[in-house]
């Protein structure tokens, strides 16, 4: 006989396939930041997880020499996993997938560009400045603030 009690959205999310998903995205996530935190900073940067299922750890890098580097820590890296986190760990699979140095490349590409300043021409700045001099003082302080632009180093 079914049950038709009320039941709460949090409860029929959680038992759903989606909350299924939910969950195991962020165990794999938290597995993720772990594996990161064992891993040497330049390899941890290079790689993630992509799966854990029967015993099997699949870590993806983005080119053929990265998985090289990762497999030769792999042993260390397999012991620290089985000793903390995944006792019932068997082995770890490196994946090669471009996708993810594509990934990396658009982040970094992405950071440089968030760090360089646009710059202001002396003549402009001297433009604002005389602005500035009959301007109210609230758009006075922001007018002066874009003139000292061209005096910043890049």
């Amino acid at each position: 006989m079914r049950d038709h009690r009320p039941q709460a959205a949090q409860e029929l999310l959680e038992n759903s396939l989606t909350g299924q998903v939910r969950q195991r995205a962020m165990a794999l996530s938290q597995l993720n930041e772990q594996v990161q935190a064992l891993l040497p900073a330049q390899s941890a940067k290079q790689c993630r997880v992509a799966n854990y299922r029967d015993g099997i750890l699949i870590l993806e890098c983005g080119s053929s020499a990265w998985a090289t580097r990762l497999n030769y820590d792999r042993h260390t890296l397999m012991s620290a996993l089985r000793r903390d986190t995944l006792p019932s760990l068997m082995t770890i699979e490196i994946k090669v997938n471009p996708a993810l140095a594509v990934d990396l490349v658009r982040q970094e590409e992405t950071k440089e560009a968030e760090k360089k300043w646009r710059k202001v021409s002396p003549m402009a700045a001297e433009y604002l400045k005389a602005i500035a001099e009959s301007a109210p003082d609230k758009v006075k302080k922001r007018l002066e603030a874009i003139a000292a632009m061209s005096n910043r180093e890049e």
